[in-house]
């Protein structure tokens, strides 16, 4: 029976030559006994948590059970399931131990060996993930409407910038108002682009969901060879994303499965294109007093970009250097208490139970917005979704006016006049 802590031999081998059960057990089974030693039970890990901040869960507890033998009974309990995978253990672990992939594997085993009902430890009762799972499946080609893209708006089938919408037009089955982080994005590439960018109709989900959710890595792999097709047939080399967690997929998971991805495609952020071509000169950022006259804002870092980037990443620095550019012409922007890696997660990552535990994380996250903000600026679209829909429950935080970044700075942003 394969545990989580099988440690098995890595291979030198290239990404090209394996198949599909060699890319998943690639995956599923890394020198995990070997990384779980290396704790020498300094319980960092379980003081930093966030999750036990609303009830008790401790990481170096649960590892300390494993390496004594203990983790049969560890996986049949569940508790792994409450894991926010937020990361902040391994932002503090002295030893990089990386327990949120752990957890990972250990999702797809809870779900393969002990039977658990995944639908039951994710929220909104595994509708999103299903949608992502049947999108992996060989014979299902997606027909995605485009209605939504502005008249004024160009875009292609092949070019050399595609922009991957995401789950977006999905989460219109329980939420509102997200139409416009999509469409403020293709308005603002269609200005700066001197080409029409690719934005498919048979697009595919990346897979994170799936991938850190429920821990499965057959439909993660199918989704990325899928994509790798779209990308290929599209001609792109540039990959642009708005998703928090599609740019840590494309930008660190696709290239451990894909040979050569890095070198074929480059993948950017909203957030680091805006601050590139506002850098090359391009565009500049314009005053609008509508919005300096409603107060000030702050940024909601998401987990993914915070904590799950390599360490040498740039992008929280990018957006500081555009909100302190916009410092410069009047804009208020102020730091919450917790900001950049230390940022309080919103609970919700990888459609993990949205409970009373989350709900309570929320809580707590935009009562700190609120202290130095009447606007919270953020770039996960599950973020936006779930604070937006706390604050119909609590008048006390419903004034934060929760934005993603394409929705704020669309207005701000000009060609520069030559």
């Amino acid at each position: 029976m394969k545990t989580i802590t099988e440690a098995k031999k890595e291979q030198n081998i290239k990404v090209k030559s394996l198949n599909i059960v060699d890319l998943v057990d690639r995956l599923n089974s890394p020198n995990v006994k070997n990384l779980l030693k290396k704790c020498y039970q300094c319980a960092r890990c379980s003081g930093v948590c966030q999750l036990s901040k609303v009830q008790k869960f401790t990481p170096s507890r649960i590892i300390q059970k494993i390496l004594e033998g203990f983790e049969s009974e560890v996986l049949k309990s569940g508790i792994l399931w409450d894991c926010l995978m937020c990361n902040s253990c391994l932002q503090n672990c002295p030893e990089d131990i990386n327990f949120a992939d752990i957890v990972r594997i250990a999702k797809n085993i809870m779900i393969q060996q002990h039977h658990h009902d995944a639908d039951n430890y994710t929220s909104h009762k595994g509708i999103y993930l299903s949608i992502s799972q049947l999108m992996s499946t060989p014979e299902i080609t997606p027909k995605r409407n485009l209605d939504w893209i502005p008249k004024d708006c160009k875009i292609s089938d092949k070019g050399e910038i595609l922009y991957h919408v995401g789950c977006l037009p999905f989460f219109k089955f329980e939420f509102d108002d997200l139409d416009s982080i999509a469409i403020s994005t293709i308005k603002m590439l269609s200005m700066i682009e001197k080409n029409p960018v690719v934005v498919l109709k048979d697009e595919y989900c990346c897979g994170h969901d799936l991938y850190w959710g429920h821990g499965n890595t057959k439909a993660f792999v199918d989704l990325a060879l899928k994509n790798k097709n779209n990308f290929k047939r599209a001609g792109i080399s540039t990959i642009l994303t708005t998703c928090a967690e599609g740019y840590r997929t494309f930008k660190v998971d696709y290239p451990k499965i894909i040979e050569g991805f890095n070198e074929k495609y480059r993948v950017k952020h909203i957030i680091e294109y805006i601050h590139e071509k506002w850098k090359e000169g391009i565009i500049v950022f314009q005053s609008d007093d509508n919005e300096k006259e409603n107060g000030s804002f702050t940024f909601h870092d998401p987990c993914r970009l915070s904590r799950f980037l390599p360490k040498d990443d740039k992008i929280m620095e990018m957006a500081r250097d555009i909100f302190n550019e916009l410092k410069k012409i009047g804009f208020k922007f102020r730091e919450m208490a917790h900001n950049k890696k230390d940022a309080l997660c919103c609970g919700i990552g990888s459609w993990s139970g949205c409970n009373e535990r989350s709900k309570a994380l929320r809580y707590k996250r935009l009562l700190e917005a609120k202290e130095v903000a009447s606007k919270m600026i953020t770039t996960c679209p599950k973020c936006i979704m779930h604070f937006r829909c706390l604050q119909k429950d609590y008048e006390e935080i419903a004034s934060v006016k929760v934005l993603d970044f394409t929705e704020f700075i669309i207005k701000l942003v000009i060609l520069k006049e030559v």
